[in-house]
């Protein structure tokens, strides 16, 4: 067997996304599980959603690179994709975007609820129809992704519930559409030089000083803490709950950063640890949020 043929196998993997992709699954298990956390899991129901919104998930990131392919060939950090490194033909990536896609809508919709199986279809529809192509004409484009980035809860809630959303699963949305904005913002600054080359117009390629970055990052910070507050509100009584203590202290250096990051003295050196902490923050909260609500 070839080198070539060898590494297929690899690069339909890496075609996924598979860090992304693992996100959307976590996070519409965290919608499942903290929504009517006394409620009964349903095991098919459990692995349904887990495996479809993952397949669903991995869809849009090998669509995301068939429709990007020529801006990836020409950026330093996505040269070595599959498709601009040659290893998999532009065709195949399509069509095996395709498939997981309708494996992960329809896995979703059969095997855990309608209303879920619509919201991985319009999270789909919203990433690759609005998000994808905005991303060569407008800055905006990261507050229209942060949308189909927001979803995966409501998936997991309206599977939990039987086509309903709670106050959690809007919460959990909420949250995720803050924390979408620093945590991109963060990544334009590291490779706002590479973004201009890919012909993307992110916020720090237009203001390569990040000063328009640091200012959306700040903006959406502060609702993002104020809404992880507003979730251990829920939790009685809330000074007891180890979930209001980590998000306080999450959310309190989460802003310290963004202080660093809006000083324009201190932007480039504040960016990668800023970007680091978005990675952390999340996976810590919705952890401890989802290990409160269950025990």
């Amino acid at each position: 067997m070839s080198e070539r043929a060898e590494s297929v196998p690899a690069a339909c993997w890496e075609l996924t996304k598979p860090r992304l992709s693992a996100l959307a699954a976590l996070t519409a298990l965290a919608g499942y599980f903290c929504s009517d956390p006394d409620g009964a899991a349903d095991a098919r129901t459990l692995v349904s959603l887990a495996l479809g919104t993952a397949l669903a998930a991995g869809a849009c990131g090998a669509l995301n690179m068939w429709w990007d392919r020529e801006a990836d060939a020409r950026m330093e950090r996505t040269r070595g994709r599959p498709i601009p490194a040659g290893t998999v033909a532009p065709g195949a990536a399509l069509a095996f975007g395709l498939t997981l896609l309708a494996a992960g809508v329809g896995l979703v919709w059969f095997g855990a609820d309608p209303l879920a199986g619509g919201l991985t279809a319009g999270t789909a529809a919203s990433y690759l129809l609005l998000y994808t192509p905005l991303k060569s004409r407008t800055s905006w484009c990261t507050l229209v992704g942060s949308l189909p980035g927001a979803l995966p809860p409501l998936i997991g809630t309206a599977a939990k519930l039987g086509g309903r959303i709670d106050e959690m699963g809007w919460m959990l949305f909420a949250l995720l559409f803050f924390w979408q904005v620093p945590h991109f913002m963060a990544l334009a600054m590291l490779w706002r030089e590479d973004y201009a080359r890919g012909g993307f117009r992110m916020a720090t390629v237009e203001d390569p000083t990040g000063g328009s970055a640091a200012r959306w990052a700040a903006v959406f910070t502060v609702p993002m803490v104020v809404t992880a507050g507003l979730i251990g509100t829920m939790f009685s009584p809330v000074w007891s709950s180890p979930y209001w203590w980590v998000s306080t202290a999450a959310g309190l250096w989460f802003l310290k950063l963004t202080s660093d990051f809006l000083r324009p003295d201190r932007r480039e050196a504040a960016a990668k640890p800023y970007f680091i902490a978005s990675i952390l923050y999340l996976p810590a909260v919705l952890l401890t949020l989802t290990l409160c609500r269950l025990f």
